[in-house]
């Protein structure tokens, strides 16, 4: 699964689904409660996620990723100077039966992500 979150300290994340025209997976503003949980965000965050997928190859994720937002490049960059914003892209792996997923990033990923600005994180839970 790969997560592309904007977030900030507080701004109103339907300003970035009005924007870039597509709608979030989730969003929530700083203040808002974590559901289940007694506390509460403390950023304000739209994030859109591929959900989890069966693939030996984390290119194939984030090419969806970047054909979604490659167009929208421009609208990022000016949307993370107007409301000092951040935009963090997110690799979620499960390891299940020792399969090892290529974990190397192509070219087109690498400048996509130099280009607007992005940080990756990338966490992996191995189940067996």
């Amino acid at each position: 699964m790969i997560e592309f979150d904007i977030y900030g300290d507080d701004f109103n994340p339907q300003i970035i689904t009005d924007q870039l025209n597509i709608q979030p997976h989730t969003s929530w503003r700083k203040g808002d409660s974590v559901e289940g949980k007694p506390i509460v965000r403390k950023k304000s965050c739209w994030s859109f996620s591929t959900g989890y997928q069966e693939s030996l190859d984390i290119n194939d994720q984030l090419s969806e990723i970047i054909e979604r937002f490659q167009g929208e490049s421009e609208k990022l960059i000016e949307l993370k100077k107007a409301h000092n914003l951040e935009i963090l892209v997110s690799i979620v792996i499960n390891i299940e039966e020792n399969q090892k997923p290529a974990m190397n990033f192509n070219k087109e990923a690498i400048s996509f992500i130099h280009q607007i600005g992005a940080e990756v994180d990338i966490d992996l839970y191995i189940y067996s």
